[in-house]
């Protein structure tokens, strides 16, 4: 399935959207392989990826989410979770089993779900709660 970055997904929070492009990015890479055949070869790569971007990723949401008291923030916190989980999964299924064909379609579904779920859904709901508090501070703050 082709997915790409495109403004659906852009939040306008220039920190997250430029993490958020390098998740397409990787998802784009194994979809490719994937219809190439060579998924096995990248979804090693993919994993360690997930692994290091969940929770780089997730450390500058909640931050964000703390710093502006988003009230909704146990949501997110357990949507993270659920995705640490998978990728802490996918790293363990490929140690156990190999990088085989199904644990990479398996990937890409999961992947897939999670940037259409929750980034074009969660997160653009947080992005435009803190965008609104960003402006409220400016304008009370002047």
């Amino acid at each position: 399935m082709a997915l790409q970055w495109d403004e659906t997904l852009v939040l306008g929070i220039e920190e997250i959207d430029n993490q958020h492009k390098a998740i397409v990015e990787h998802f784009g890479k194994l979809s490719e392989a994937a219809q190439q055949g060579k998924s096995k070869e990248i979804v090693e790569e993919l994993a360690v990826f997930l692994f290091d971007y969940a929770h780089m990723h997730f450390t500058t949401e909640d931050k964000i989410m703390v710093e502006y008291r988003y009230p909704k923030i146990d949501i997110q916190r357990h949507e993270h979770s659920e995705f640490t989980r998978d990728a802490n999964e996918l790293k363990r299924k490929i140690e156990l089993e190999g990088a085989s064909k199904q644990v990479a379609l398996e990937a890409t579904g999961k992947l897939l779900r999670w940037i259409i779920n929750h980034i074009r859904k969660h997160d653009k709901e947080m992005a435009e709660y803190v965008k609104e508090c960003i402006v409220l501070r400016q304008k009370y703050t002047n």
